[in-house]
């Protein structure tokens, strides 16, 4: 059953209900579930549709032409070029008082001119037909979206009413839609697929997670295979760096300094690489919060926080060459079980941080907290420190591969708080399993002390 995007299809609908005609763009990866929102946004509802190709004008033309051929109704003269078809499908007759006209991938056509462009403005302008319209321009294409579609279309850009854009799920969604899983499935599970839609659609809860990623992924023309080959959007020149610096990271190089010992790449280049990495959102420089204790922070680490992405570089590009003669449950056993408990925890953290968001948002908290990040000492982490504009903080810290949080854990939280010279107002400790009773106790005998275990998560 696919998820349904409630708070997107509402967003859509308001542009609809508008009085006054409307130029959307509708953007997402090619797993975000473009096309199920786009069904279910479109049911009942007067549309055409039209999925453009990467080609040339003159052949886009006669694509779209022979389309609306089988669609419009027989007899109907369709004007030649961008303007004659858009002009064509704005005099066409509705009886829903608004119609919607989508392209997909519009960007296959941008990319060859301003003339589809033009022609889609004009449209929206025209006074000819009294009918609303509202166009709806749909890309799976991100990078292009966020950063080249303003420059290629310059002022035409501004005719744009709104941008959507189709982020990912949160791990509380993946909960529900996934019934069958209990906490540690689910986040083992959240840590490979993330919170892609397309690849929830693709997942089986009935089955065990290394059932999933044997099917899914080790097993050659399995669908997330063929996904983890072309992770990389085909606009990206050079992709032979982007994956070196992506395996890179993924064993663990996350300094700039490491991934030039590792790479060989001069420095330079690797920062051109990280920056455009970022712009992808595959990659992000974890920047420590702000405090007193500047000198013990760690500086400049870089992370692949692309879910699948971190999974595939992991476990799948470093030995990719053995999934051609051994099974995948053996390379499963083999590659992947023996780290994979550690390699989840960096999820557990996140969902951690997902519950206290939504403990500040419904003021569950001692206070409302603005500004949420890590703490990276040069000798231990602070998984959540989050403060107000007053300066009152939250600090969390989180177990993942222990079956019980110890004392000796609480301990360890209080030298970083030390030393990054903090004034805690809350403690929040995270165990996916139990609290030993030293702890227990400390947390009945100091009221800022939270324990939350994974039944509560």
């Amino acid at each position: 059953m696919a998820f349904k995007r409630t708070g997107e299809l509402k967003t859509l609908h308001n542009y609809y209900n508008r009085n006054d005609n409307q130029i959307v763009v509708l953007y997402g990866d090619r797993y975000s579930g473009k096309h199920s929102i786009l069904r279910d946004f479109l049911k009942g509802k007067d549309f055409f549709y039209y999925s453009a190709r990467a080609c040339s004008d003159e052949e886009q033309l006669k694509q779209w032409y022979d389309e609306l051929k089988d669609a419009l109704p027989r007899n109907t003269v369709i004007k030649e070029g961008y303007n004659g078809i858009i002009s064509t499908l704005t005099e066409q007759k509705t009886e829903s008082g608004k119609r919607i006209i989508v392209i997909d991938e519009f960007q296959n056509i941008v990319k060859t001119g301003n003339a589809f462009m033009e022609a889609v403005v004009h449209g929206a302008h025209s006074k000819i037909n009294q009918t609303p319209l509202m166009f709806l321009l749909c890309s799976s294409s991100v990078y292009w979206i966020e950063n080249q579609m303003v420059d290629r279309l310059k002022e035409l850009a501004f005719e744009i009413s709104g941008l959507l854009r189709l982020n990912d799920l949160k791990f509380l969604d993946f909960t529900k839609h996934f019934k069958n899983y209990g906490m540690e499935s689910s986040v083992e599970a959240y840590s490979v697929i993330g919170g892609s839609p397309m690849l929830w659609e693709l997942w089986n809860d009935e089955k065990t997670v290394p059932e999933n990623i044997c099917k899914l992924v080790l097993k050659e023309g399995a669908p997330l295979n063929e996904y983890g080959n072309h992770l990389l959007p085909s606009e990206l020149r050079e992709p032979v760096v982007y994956n070196t610096i992506l395996s890179a990271l993924a064993q663990g190089k996350n300094k700039l300094n490491d991934i030039y010992k590792y790479t060989g790449f001069s420095r330079a280049k690797i920062s051109v690489y990280l920056k455009n990495l970022i712009e992808l959102e595959m990659v992000a420089k974890i920047d420590s919060v702000n405090t007193a204790g500047h000198e013990n922070v760690q500086k400049g680490i870089y992370r692949i926080v692309n879910p699948f992405a971190r999974f595939w570089y992991k476990y799948v590009f470093k030995n990719y060459s053995k999934l051609t003669f051994m099974p995948p449950e053996k390379f499963f056993n083999r590659y992947i079980a023996p780290t994979f408990k550690s390699y989840t925890a960096y999820c557990f953290t996140d969902v951690c941080a997902e519950y206290l968001d939504i403990l500040n948002q419904k003021d569950m908290l001692n206070f409302r907290y603005n500004q949420r990040g890590v703490w990276v000492g040069k000798v231990g982490t602070i998984d959540t420190v989050a403060t107000d504009d007053d300066g009152r903080t939250l600090v969390a810290l989180c177990n993942w591969e222990n079956p019980v949080m110890s004392y000796a854990d609480y301990e360890w939280l209080m030298l970083c708080i030390k030393q990054a010279k903090l004034n805690v107002d809350s403690i929040y400790l995270f165990s996916a399993g139990d609290f030993d009773l030293e702890l227990k106790q400390e947390a009945m005998i100091r009221d800022n002390v939270r324990l939350i275990d994974g039944s509560q998560l």
